[in-house]
């Protein structure tokens, strides 16, 4: 592979948070944590959190909000997640993070809003 082609596949990788290829070339295990004190929704719901609150980028909190649903969350759990988190990470953290989460639970809230302003 080119040098070129190299940095592409990458970046590609990376963009799509290929699990496996984050694990495999940097050493960043992205499973969720094991651990007899939360079980794996409980601990996906928590991550999911910890993204908002961080700022993390759309694709980031999009993959997580999927990784919720798939350890068996619901969509108003998740979105009670935002609330939760809401007055110790700052309302502009929740407010910005809002549109991909509901994003990846297949809810448009761009339309939904513009639905709103039309009579």
């Amino acid at each position: 592979m080119s040098q070129t082609a190299r940095y592409q596949e990458t970046l590609r990788r990376l963009a799509m948070i290929d699990e496996g290829f984050v694990e495999d070339e940097a050493g960043l295990g992205l499973a969720l944590a094991r651990t007899s004190a939360l079980d794996p929704r409980t601990a996906a719901l928590v991550q999911l959190g910890v993204l908002v609150a961080s700022g993390s980028p759309g694709v980031c909190l999009e993959w997580s909000t999927a990784r919720a649903l798939a350890a068996g969350a619901t969509d108003d759990e998740i979105a009670g997640v935002l609330l939760a988190i809401a007055p110790v990470t700052g309302l502009g953290r929740v407010v910005g993070a809002a549109p991909d989460v509901a994003a990846a639970l297949g809810y448009d809230v761009g339309a939904a809003l513009e639905d709103l302003d039309d009579p």
